[in-house]
């Protein structure tokens, strides 16, 4: 069974743009004879574009980009962007790199992005050097040194963003030595400046003591502010308080409702908590069918408490038609990923022949691994399983659990591989990703 339900926050994708380019040239919203007339502001800005003047190149890419006096075309932005971009406009740089990074009007060319990024980077540009740094924090050329290199050139400039993801680099050493101090510095003028990430973050740092003296009254106005411009991590957090009761009178019905506010954005974190709210009858009548709705919805997003709770629905039948092979399935993708829940659930079918072979050696290895985290339920089925196992048996799973601890000690799917189980809180810290 789900015996628990831990509640991180997962990183939050901020997009972020250089700006509008400011189209001086109004273009026509009539699209009917108006716009065909050789005359109009439209087709001016075209033969301008097309006889190679930059900022008029800026214009109808952004017109595009935004189907502003034209249909919305991400194609033939793509397209201006780059003759601006191959003139040495800053701005087009920035557009054309992400154009690339998130495939906006032209294939995913993380190698082009860098290109284009850098171009704009070097040229000054504080929203560009912010991307880049982005680019080497997540994509396949993570270099987190480089990464703090650009956000802290950025962040040089008051880009709020960069001031939010270089706090984060200090607070966890990446790429930088570790400095809470500084990354609540750096933190703290972000959160004034108004970006939501660093609102969020400081937020939970005032609610949970996280390298700063507690301040509840603080946080929880930090992360209202940073609901109120629609963070779904911060509505998260408040759900997770009002579930907790933690700074907050504890209220379940305000808890569905604030998980509910951020899972219908997508955010899918919340997804899995507003289906375990489901499935328990809390804050929301009991419903199955909507548990299984929100569970899929969050697995379908890698969450490993979507991949647990959908597990754990194909077991019991509640919700979703009983089959503990697809119930393996799920238990598995989550227990893979570190969630101690999922592997004694995956120990207990491997136990007794559910939906899978009978595996004692396998069972065995989950619960060693899940208890490793200091999950009590794994330490009481490791001891009875091992009445009925013989020596070789039991070396051999001790051996296979110490190997995939080995093999997965970076990966965190809500409990860490050969650590200490993570104790519950309202949240990971949020990264603003580019644009």
């Amino acid at each position: 069974m789900l015996r628990y339900f831990i509640h991180i926050a997962l990183f939050l994708a901020v997009l972020w743009t250089s700006g509008q380019v400011s189209v001086l040239v109004t273009l026509a919203q009539d699209k009917g004879e108006e716009t065909a007339s050789v005359n109009s502001p439209r087709a001016l800005l075209i033969r301008r574009a097309e006889a190679g003047e930059r900022l008029a190149q800026e214009q109808l890419a952004n017109a595009y980009a935004t189907g502003q006096g034209v249909e919305l075309d991400q194609t033939q932005a793509c397209i201006w962007w780059k003759r601006a971009a191959q003139q040495g406009s800053a701005v087009a740089q920035n557009e054309l790199g992400y154009s690339y990074e998130h495939a906006r009007g032209t294939v995913q060319d993380y190698s082009q992005a860098l290109y284009w990024f850098r171009l704009a980077a070097e040229q000054g540009l504080a929203a560009a050097q912010f991307n880049l740094a982005n680019i080497y924090q997540h994509d396949s050329a993570r270099d987190y040194s480089q990464a703090a290199t650009w956000y802290r050139r950025s962040a040089e400039q008051g880009f709020a963003p960069a001031l939010n993801n270089l706090a984060m680099l200090y607070q966890h050493g990446w790429g930088v030595s570790r400095d809470p101090s500084e990354a609540f510095k750096l933190l703290s003028q972000a959160a004034e400046a108004g970006d939501v990430s660093a609102q969020y973050n400081l937020g939970e740092a005032y609610v949970s003591g996280g390298g700063v003296k507690k301040d509840f009254v603080r946080g929880l106005d930090l992360l209202r502010k940073a609901a109120d411009k629609g963070s779904s991590a911060a509505f998260n957090g408040l759900g997770y308080l009002y579930e907790s009761g933690k700074g907050l009178p504890r209220n379940d019905t305000q808890a569905a409702a604030m998980y509910a506010r951020a899972a219908e954005r997508g955010f899918a974190r919340s997804q899995a908590c507003l289906a375990f709210l489901y499935f328990e009858g809390r804050g929301v009548p009991q419903d199955f069918t909507q548990a299984a709705k929100w569970f899929s919805r969050a697995a379908e997003q890698r969450e490993v408490f979507g991949e647990a709770g959908l597990g754990r629905l194909y077991y019991s039948g509640q919700g979703l038609p009983r089959d503990y092979r697809k119930a393996a399935e799920w238990f598995r993708k989550a227990a893979e990923r570190g969630l101690a829940v999922a592997q004694v659930n995956l120990g207990y079918l491997l136990e007794h022949g559910l939906g899978i072979g009978v595996d004692y050696v396998e069972a065995y290895k989950w619960y060693q691994l899940a208890a490793v985290g200091g999950y009590r339920p794994a330490e009481d089925a490791m001891k009875s399983l091992a009445e009925v196992m013989t020596q070789q048996q039991l070396q051999e799973a001790k051996s296979r659990a110490s190997s995939l601890r080995e093999q997965n000690r970076d990966i965190d799917g809500g409990t860490t591989w050969g650590g200490d189980a993570v104790e519950s809180n309202i949240g990971s810290h949020t990264i603003a990703a580019s644009r």
